[in-house]
């Protein structure tokens, strides 16, 4: 199937859901009312998220909006598939797998603080007829051993199961790190059967993203975790589109001052920048950088893949925008401190 007839009708249904997003006026407006109810009041008045909160019983309700939003968003994420049959179709799939990854992750979490699976991570039952194990098997466990031998038969127990006996410190490090390497390795095994152009396209996405972790992962490995050159190579992800392995080798063979020479010789030198805390900064710098890059490469997108891909990921930076508006107005925090902590950059004055 040529990429015009593959990509002409989706391409015109995503534009149509893309003009539905928030405004950056939309952003000013949440961000200046006084209290959480008033913004939650707002999304349901006035945004394309308004009919899924309509059952809402009281308006500070920010852990049911972000359910809400959730659900929003595997919605979307079905009406783009059903678009696509073979190798396409099981690319979508692929991206769907980090929706496992990332719940994972939370219920490890949640394990480490000691905390009733099926009491604290009750977003993830949004997602959990997309994963490939079994989300009322593992909601029981009730310690880390538990946990992994009830993903026994499923792709995670493998990359999960040596890490058991990890002292907590490092565990969940290891682990994350390792679940991530599972989900890029998934994503660039089913990008190689797209055509030629799409997997071009694809993968310098994909090439960019992964860059940014192995920054972020070997400046945490060296500065909280104190791990040796050999683990942090090991854990780097293989296939970055400016970082081959000498370079990520060089950086873990390095100190922090090192890495941060060096990185701030490239195109990622915000992620290092001195004048914000970089620890604290670091996460949000990543996701603004793959923000402009899926926004840029959505303006830009012609009759390929970009558009399908940068939708999906604007709109969950979206979604992760609004419930930190929310999170900060609970915590008190101000107009400008909050825009701080958003993904998108909005410009304008708050009071």
């Amino acid at each position: 199937m040529g990429n015009e007839r593959r990509f002409s009708a989706i391409n015109t249904k995503i534009r149509v859901m893309r003009s539905r997003f928030l405004k950056d006026d939309d952003y000013m407006i949440l961000m200046e009312k006084e209290k959480v109810d008033d913004q939650i009041k707002y999304l349901k008045e006035s945004t394309v998220y308004g009919e899924h909160l309509q059952d809402m019983e009281t308006l500070d309700d920010i852990q049911y909006v972000e359910l809400q939003l959730d659900r929003f968003l595997v919605m979307q994420f079905k009406k783009i598939v059903k678009y696509f049959s073979d190798d396409y179709e099981k690319l979508f799939k692929a991206l769907m797998f980090r929706y496992e990854t990332e719940d994972l992750k939370l219920y490890l979490r949640a394990l480490a603080r000691g905390e009733d699976l099926e009491k604290s991570v009750k977003i993830s039952v949004v997602r959990s007829a997309y994963y490939s194990f079994s989300y009322d098997k593992i909601k029981t466990a009730k310690s880390l051993d538990d946990f992994i031998e009830k993903l026994k038969g499923t792709k995670f127990y493998d990359v999960l199961y040596p890490y058991r006996h990890e002292a907590y410190s490092r565990l969940l490090f290891y682990m994350e790190m390792n679940l991530d390497r599972l989900y890029f390795s998934h994503l660039s095994e089913a990008a190689q059967k797209l055509s030629k152009g799409d997997r071009e396209i694809f993968n310098e996405l994909l090439g960019e993203n992964i860059d940014l972790l192995n920054i972020e992962w070997i400046y945490r490995g060296l500065k909280f975790y104190s791990l040796l050159p050999e683990e942090l190579i090991n854990y780097t992800l293989p296939n970055g589109r400016y970082f081959e392995y000498k370079d990520l080798k060089d950086l873990c063979y390095g100190d922090i001052e090192h890495l941060k020479e060096v990185v701030s010789g490239t195109k990622y030198k915000e992620l290092v920048n001195e004048d914000q805390d970089i620890d604290l900064y670091m996460e949000i710098r990543i996701q603004r950088h793959l923000y402009d890059k899926f926004k840029n490469s959505f303006t830009r997108g012609k009759m390929d893949i970009s558009i399908s891909i940068a939708y999906i990921h604007l709109l969950e930076f979206e979604i992760r925008d609004i419930i930190s508006i929310l999170e900060a107005k609970k915590y008190g925090l101000s107009y400008f401190e909050t825009k701080d902590y958003l993904v998108r950059t909005i410009k304008g004055s708050g009071e």
